[in-house]
């Protein structure tokens, strides 16, 4: 099932495609990579080179993918860091070309817009995303920060994550919403996935929750990471539980080994058995 994937591009480390491209591609799914920014390395280390490139240059190298006529193949259009607020108003073109090819295509939208309490992305782009893409989401899968952020809710434990998943229900047609990283003192151990599965917009949907344990974790892109594990997962028979299921599972492998060693980098691919097992299960 090839997947049309929209996100950052990096040389060194695993953000952006750099988590998801491999996951993907090792669950079978030929991924079509185009990047949003060109850097050397994720904005988290001391230095980066590179740039974010503009929308437009963006929309050539999705164009000479149209010449080729091969959009309506994608089964999926998946997106991450876009960089630039104009991106955002691409996307939405290729969202509905591709759909418009591929109805069954599902638009699955990871909105990056910050983490640990901070917003690291421009203003117009944290609006972009809020104003033309939640809308047309088929999935969306904020992380707790981004959740509060889109809702305008505080959410600091499981019960207000599920409010601020129906009430950012109520903005969008998806019919999966996934908050990602929710804490909850209750569970000081642990974070949870809280995902909520619906048939249509006017339907108030199920809520289903994966654990894990926390970690100590210095390393950047789990985001992007569970993002590529979901989808692998969820594209095989549109089952949320089971998805977030796998993907919490195949991310505590990750993460777990990426903590204990106590690297800066995700151990994507030194732990790859482990979570295609995950997700093969």
């Amino acid at each position: 099932m090839p997947i049309l994937s929209i996100q950052s591009e990096v040389v060194y480390g695993h953000v952006g495609h750099q988590a998801s491209r491999f996951i993907l591609e090792r669950m079978g799914h030929p991924v079509w990579a185009a990047p949003t920014v060109l850097f050397s390395n994720h904005l988290a280390h001391k230095t980066v080179t590179g740039r974010v490139l503009p929308a437009a240059e963006v929309r050539e190298l999705i164009d000479g993918v149209r010449k080729l006529g091969v959009l309506g193949k994608a089964n999926a259009i998946l997106t991450g860091y876009l960089g630039a607020p104009e991106t955002a108003a691409l996307v939405a073109e290729v969202v509905a070309e591709v759909k418009a090819l591929n109805p069954k295509a599902l638009y699955i939208c990871d909105p990056v817009i910050g983490d640990q309490g901070a917003m690291y992305v421009k203003p117009e782009l944290a609006k972009a995303l809020s104003e033309i893409l939640v809308p047309i989401a088929d999935v969306l899968s904020p992380n707790v920060y981004e959740l509060g952020h889109l809702t305008g809710r505080e959410v600091t434990s499981r019960a207000q994550a599920v409010e601020a998943l129906h009430a950012l229900s109520r903005r969008t047609p998806a019919c999966a919403i996934i908050g990602t990283g929710i804490p909850d003192p209750n569970h000081p151990d642990e974070l949870a996935v809280l995902a909520l599965a619906r048939t249509s917009k006017s339907d108030s949907g199920t809520v289903s929750m994966a654990t894990t344990k926390r970690h100590p974790l210095f390393a950047s892109g789990t985001g992007d990471a569970f993002a590529a594990l979901f989808t692998a997962r969820y594209m095989r028979d549109h089952d949320l539980k089971a998805a977030i299921e796998a993907a919490v599972a195949g991310m505590s492998h990750i993460v777990g080994e990426t903590a204990a060693t106590g690297s800066d980098e995700l151990k994507i691919i030194e732990t790859q058995n482990k979570w295609a097992a995950a997700l093969e299960a």
